[in-house]
């Protein structure tokens, strides 16, 4: 324990010793504004990209403009030694060897950081990005809360690594796939539309407020939609019950049988029909912050209205957004597989 401020004195002065002195001789530098406001001075090139906080929709959004191989920090073992993050490595192999840079208490390794010397470090934490600032290196906030953040986010990110022309695709797509779906799920009725409930059962929560918004735009009627705007919302049982959702999604496979086997909820019209679907997850959970969100309403808009959106060939949708998005084709067993509801990664 007392060595610890030793330890970061000693970082500190390899900082400065080893980063701060070629940069301000050598490397060239912009200053542009992150999602939280913060004025950040950051290379004119940056190649060397670190993660940390909420690491696999960050690493999504670097997919998405085919920058996978700036990746430089691995990740934490939350999600490392998960299976259902297998993919983080597939579209960014080095991902299994990479140095971790956040301790086992999710705070920032500042050692760890600086012997990795990346150009910047992406988070979704403020609190992060101003401890990581104050060793010198640049920390830029992508902050996630509503649905068009992403669009922003994809922005943000696509100017900081020269990759602007494959973040105004995204956006482009982005907007298509919302209109498409939007044309079809406003013509429906309020009393046509299918009430459903996004939620794990092991902490009785809806965890992520973005499913209000992926529901609605699929044309379901979210049950748990409060006009909230705290990220999570705990409920409990006798809420589901007076909800009686017709459709119930949750975040894993696992999940399906924990809803499905409770007896308490054996009466719920989505328990007694059997409509209950795992999300998909492939970069990032669908259901969460994710590059893949306009895949997630197009799957959304299949689950709760198979009849309604038969038009839409899901597996052509996800082949094609992975080829041409993440630069990364997945075969036709691994699509089918992904959108599979009796399997879970890896496929």
């Amino acid at each position: 324990m007392t060595c610890r401020p030793i330890l970061k004195i000693s970082a500190f002065l390899l900082l400065l010793l080893g980063i701060a002195s070629p940069a301000a001789g050598a490397t060239a530098v912009r200053t542009i504004t992150d999602m939280a406001g913060r004025r950040v001075v950051v290379p004119a090139e940056v190649e060397r990209v670190a993660t940390m906080g909420s690491v696999p929709p960050l690493n999504s959004l670097l997919f998405a403009v085919g920058a996978s191989d700036r990746l430089v920090s691995g990740l934490p073992p939350r999600f490392g030694e998960n299976p259902r993050w297998t993919f983080q490595k597939v579209f960014a192999p080095q991902l299994a060897d990479a140095p971790l840079i956040e301790t086992q208490s999710r705070e920032p390794d500042l050692e760890a950081i600086i012997a990795l010397q990346p150009d910047v470090i992406l988070t979704t934490y403020p609190a992060m990005a101003d401890a990581v600032a104050r060793v010198g290196v640049p920390a830029v906030v992508i902050e996630w809360q509503e649905p068009d953040d992403v669009k922003t986010a994809m922005e943000l990110i696509g100017g900081l690594l020269g990759k602007e022309k494959e973040a105004a695709a995204y956006v482009d797509y982005f907007d298509r796939t919302l209109a498409r779906v939007s044309a079809i799920s406003q013509s429906l009725a309020d009393t046509e539309k299918p009430r459903v409930l996004y939620f794990e059962p092991e902490t009785i929560s809806q965890p992520h407020l973005i499913a209000e918004w992926w529901i609605r735009q699929a044309g379901g009627v979210s049950v748990s939609d409060d006009g909230r705007s705290q990220e999570v919302l705990s409920f409990n049982i006798e809420q589901v019950l007076t909800w009686n959702p017709g459709i119930v999604l949750v975040p894993q496979l696992k999940d399906v049988e924990k809803v499905l086997g409770n007896p308490l909820l054996k009466d719920v019209r989505a328990v007694a029909t059997r409509r209950v679907f795992p999300l998909p997850v492939v970069a990032h959970t669908w259901g969460n912050r994710t590059a893949e969100q306009p895949l997630t309403v197009l799957w959304a808009a299949r689950t709760i209205n198979p009849e309604v959106f038969g038009e839409i060939d899901l597996k052509a949708e996800v082949k094609r957004f992975y080829a041409t998005t993440f630069a990364h084709p997945l075969d036709d067993e691994i699509v089918a597989a992904i959108l599979d509801p009796t399997t879970e990664p890896p496929y």
